[in-house]
């Protein structure tokens, strides 16, 4: 996006998904990784390294992910959505690098950090009909294709989903924009 931003205008925005929708609140143990099967697998590893994302997979447990979407939603409702990526990114770094379990504690604690209210948070993210709200909208996406994350939908088309290289992103900008241009206001 830092690429074209002088062509472009961006707004990010994360929607709910669940790759396991059956998950327990607790999430499920990792078994112990082993030299014949670790926990990261190594393609997977090398392409987050050569992107800065150092995959370590030092948590043991596979998380349920549905309060850390609840959250998302509160800061999509908040400062314009602007704080939206930086939780995200919060959360990847606590999770996949530094091993830490998204539970309550660490989801009010990444809010705060990035300048929400730690109350307002824990109240939205505890409350039932919130977290039933993105799960709602977490099968919406469901059932409407998305199949995989990450998935891009740029300018209201569904454009690919998985890691895509800075040419393929460049470029599916460059065809959304003459093909479903935004109405400029």
């Amino acid at each position: 996006m830092q690429l074209v931003a002088d062509r472009y205008e961006f707004r990010v925005r994360w929607e709910p998904f669940l790759l396991r929708p059956e998950m327990p609140t607790e999430g499920i143990p990792k078994d112990p990784p082993t030299p014949g099967k670790p926990r990261v697998n190594p393609r997977l590893k090398d392409a987050g390294l050569q992107v800065g994302i150092d995959f370590t997979g030092k948590c043991d447990r596979y998380p349920n992910t549905l309060q850390a979407h609840t959250l998302l939603e509160f800061a999509k409702e908040h400062k314009d959505g602007n704080l939206q990526n930086d939780i995200s990114e919060k959360l990847f770094q606590a999770y996949f690098t530094d091993g830490l379990y998204p539970d309550t504690a660490l989801l009010v604690k990444i809010a705060a950090d990035v300048g929400l209210d730690k109350e307002q948070v824990k109240h939205f993210i505890t409350k039932k009909e919130n977290i039933d709200a993105a799960h709602k909208k977490a099968l919406d996406w469901s059932r409407q294709g998305v199949s995989g994350v990450p998935c891009f939908i740029m300018n209201g088309q569904t454009t690919f989903s998985g890691a895509q290289d800075t040419p393929a992103f460049v470029k599916m900008f460059q065809t959304i924009a003459a093909k479903f241009p935004l109405e400029q206001l």
